[in-house]
This record gives structure tokens, C-alpha cells and sequence, in this order.
């Protein structure tokens, strides 16, 4: 979990964001992942994911998303930071004439 997930004010965010798809599901509505825009079946497990990476943790940044589509974002965003730190690390290496 990064450290914006750990922010007090994200908890919060998330526990909004929760109480308000229960409530719709109660009411018998539909909730869409705002990722995918597919509708997230009522009582499925779900993320509240981040709408914009750098747009701050308040509940105008944040929407209900399938976890799929959440941690398949993640991670890619996660593997681009390593690939970037590995890259960083080796520019520069000179390459033996025999290879």
C-alpha cells in the first residue's frame, strides 16, 4: 500500500465512497467502474480507485472502479517505476567489444 492509500484523508474519501455504492445498491441502482464504465454487479468486491494519479486524495478524485481494472492500473504504474529505476541504473555501462 503506498503512502497516499495510508493518508487519513483517502480513508476517508473511501469510506464515502463505499457507504454511497452501498446506498445505490440498496435503492437498486446501478454502479458503473468509472475505468471500464462496465456495471459493477451489487455486492461484488470493488475498489475506490484514484480518477486522476497526481489529483489529490479528496472525494473529488475518487469513484467507484471494478479491482481489476484498478490494480491492472496499478500495477502497470508500478512496473513503469521500476523499469525507470533499472534503466537509470545501467545508462551509461559500456558494452565489451566481444559481446
Amino acid at each position: 500500500m503506498t503512502e497516499k492509500h495510508r493518508d487519513p484523508v483517502w480513508r476517508h474519501t473511501t469510506r464515502i465512497i463505499r457507504a454511497q455504492v452501498r446506498q445505490a445498491w440498496a435503492r437498486g441502482e446501478d454502479v458503473a467502474c468509472w475505468r471500464h464504465g462496465d456495471i459493477i454487479p451489487e455486492g461484488t468486491p470493488f475498489d475506490v480507485g484514484h480518477i486522476s494519479l497526481h489529483g489529490g486524495n479528496t472525494i473529488d478524485n475518487a469513484a467507484p472502479e471494478c479491482r481489476h481494472g484498478n490494480r491492472s492500473h496499478g500495477g502497470k504504474i508500478g512496473a513503469r517505476i521500476t523499469n525507470q529505476r533499472r534503466r537509470a541504473r545501467t545508462t551509461g555501462l559500456v558494452t565489451p567489444p566481444w559481446a
